[in-house]
């Protein structure tokens, strides 16, 4: 996607009569909602749980995206429906279809697509954040941002439909086209079609054998194969990578299994002649069928993905989408999780990474975090991003950050000049238990609190503000200083902050990793600094990677920075373990 950088006279000229607007409400002592800046920025923050498909938004989603149905917007599917036609992505999309791997902070992604609204017409927006991968290195969570574009900035961003001049996106529109034009011309009595996810297997080991020439040459020859073994009716398109969609016709679930793999069958039966010689090479499919399984191009797509992962455990390499089998393996995936959480913590593998957060101006490190991770039998370490939504949902969260925290204590009683700060968890908050347990655990360690920063999320905000000032105060009254994480997301304002004698404010990463290039993200960012500046708060900018978002940060007096540039997690526990992501 294009950078939207290219405003009017008077665009720029508005957003900075925005920043002065919001610098004198703090110079007056108006404590402003962030609401009201997202809200004024057609903003909104989201989490999408990719393994149980929840999609969950910031608290001004009611009135940022008032023009969608409020079911749409409760599981990643129900939104791909509002993905339109001419979009040449959407956000499963770009995550799944991602080469990036998340190395530790999540893989960045930035794209821009059309929604249709409630009332028939479609408007654009940016979706920029990152997602988290799960111990296998497949997409489990994605955090980020929508943002509405206004009209100038639409057509920056869409442009005329060309990216690049990569010539696939355009097949991928012929495509959705052709899919819509199937729906449109359908009659009752119409025979069925269907969507396949067709890919190349094992491209790993083929490209570590035979060379990345090799093996662009066997998928453009996969893709000529397919074109070869299709209906002049039908469609084929490359989708990502090794990957090509086909747009088949079938009538029922058996002419479609037998379609699919007499398909794959001529398409595996010879070798494929490359620069590098023979090579031989097999494919998958998965298919979703029309109008049973979507009724549009997206979730025919999402749908045919699925099943493609789902072929990966069959001798015939294909599978149909089956929605009990999606969800029977979810529970599955959920069970594993669970017992392996159990396991870590009763055999002691529960470690952690600690992450350096530097003064802005200085470059000195002023604290670090402390990140959770699991050893595995095998003796890689892994995060927590699979592990904390099944930990929350099935009790365990409250072990995890009892381990974190006994941990965290243990190192700052070995090392008197370090400062560490630990995330605890809603649900532990709310334990009972849970602060007599901190009481005592300081008291064996003294001079430990002093240097002990206790990060809570915003959701905690939403709890009645009297009982979540109790906690806090609480807290402060052992001697640690309390910070606010990933603080951004809607839920509570700067007024609530001071009541709730918040010390640090996080602000969430899905803002400030796009500062350099979007200016409605460094209105929200500086906004929030000159207001936190105002209330005596300090401020920490999360996901600060390129130098130009750390100039900025400097110029808007941000007091500290964490993120790649400035530092990466690093394991304190036995040598033979290894970091591989982070929280």
């Amino acid at each position: 996607m294009q950078d939207t950088e290219t405003f009017s006279d008077c665009d720029a000229a508005f957003r900075a009569e925005r920043i002065a607007e919001s610098a004198e409400a703090a110079e007056m002592g108006r404590a402003l909602d962030p609401r009201a800046v997202l809200r004024s920025l057609s903003a909104v923050v989201y989490d999408w749980d990719i393994v149980s498909d929840r999609l969950s938004w910031g608290a001004n989603v009611g009135e940022t995206l008032a023009a969608f149905p409020a079911a749409s917007l409760e599981s990643g599917a129900a939104f791909a429906e509002l993905v339109t036609s001419d979009s040449e992505s959407s956000r499963f999309q770009a995550i799944n279809n991602s080469t990036a791997r998340d190395a530790g902070e999540g893989a960045p992604y930035r794209l821009a697509y059309r929604l249709a609204r409630s009332d028939g017409s479609s408007c654009a927006v940016e979706d920029v954040g990152r997602w988290f991968a799960d111990a296998e290195g497949r997409p489990a969570r994605a955090h980020g941002v929508l943002r509405i574009l206004h009209r100038n900035e639409a057509l920056g961003a869409l442009g005329d439909g060309g990216r690049g001049g990569d010539a696939t996106l355009g097949n991928r529109r012929a495509f959705n086209e052709a899919l819509d034009a199937r729906f449109a011309h359908a009659r009752p009595g119409d025979g069925a079609f269907a969507v396949l996810m067709v890919g190349v297997e094992n491209l790993v080991a083929l490209n570590r054998r035979h060379g990345y020439d090799a093996m662009d040459e066997v998928i453009s020859a996969v893709g000529r194969r397919l074109a070869a073994n299709v209906r002049k009716i039908d469609e084929v398109m490359h989708y990502a990578g090794g990957k090509f969609a086909v747009l088949l016709s079938a009538g029922n679930p058996e002419q479609l299994a037998l379609a699919a793999t007499r398909l794959a069958r001529r398409v595996n039966a010879d070798l494929f002649l490359t620069s590098a010689g023979a090579v031989k090479a097999s494919i998958r499919v998965g298919a979703a069928l029309a109008p049973r399984h979507g009724r549009s191009a997206c979730r025919l797509l999402q749908r045919a993905e699925e099943a493609y992962e789902q072929a990966d455990g069959e001798e015939s390499r294909y599978a149909l989408y089956a929605p009990g089998q999606a969800l029977s393996e979810a529970q599955r995936r959920e069970a594993a999780v669970a017992d392996e959480i159990l396991a870590a913590l009763n055999q002691r593998r529960i470690v952690v990474a600690y992450q350096p957060i530097v003064a802005t101006q200085s470059g000195a490190v002023a604290f670090h975090e402390a990140l959770l991770r699991v050893r595995q039998a095998d003796g890689a370490v892994v995060g927590p991003e699979i592990l904390l939504p099944v930990a929350e949902k099935v009790g365990l969260i409250t072990q995890l950050d009892q381990r974190v925290f006994e941990l965290a204590l243990d190192r700052l009683s070995a090392e008197p000049e370090l400062r560490v700060s630990v995330n605890i968890s809603v649900a532990t908050l709310r334990s009972p238990e849970w602060l007599d347990a901190m009481k005592a655990a300081l008291s064996l360690r003294p001079g430990v609190a002093e240097r002990l920063i206790v990060e809570i999320v915003e959701t905690l905000a939403v709890e009645p503000i009297d009982d979540a000032m109790r906690v806090i105060a609480r807290m402060k009254a052992l001697g640690v200083t309390i910070a606010m994480d990933d603080f951004g997301a809607g839920h509570t304002s700067f007024r609530n902050l001071r009541r709730l004698g918040v010390d640090i404010v996080k602000i969430d990463g899905a803002f400030v990793q796009n500062v350099a290039r979007s200016l409605d993200d460094r209105f929200f960012v500086r906004t929030l600094a000159q207001l936190a500046r105002h209330l005596g708060i300090q401020t920490v900018a999360e996901w600060v990677e390129d130098v130009e978002a750390r100039r900025l940060l400097a110029e808007w007096e941000i007091d500290f920075l964490q993120g790649h540039l400035v530092g990466r997690p690093e394991l304190h526990a036995p040598p033979q373990a290894a970091v591989s992501s982070s929280r």
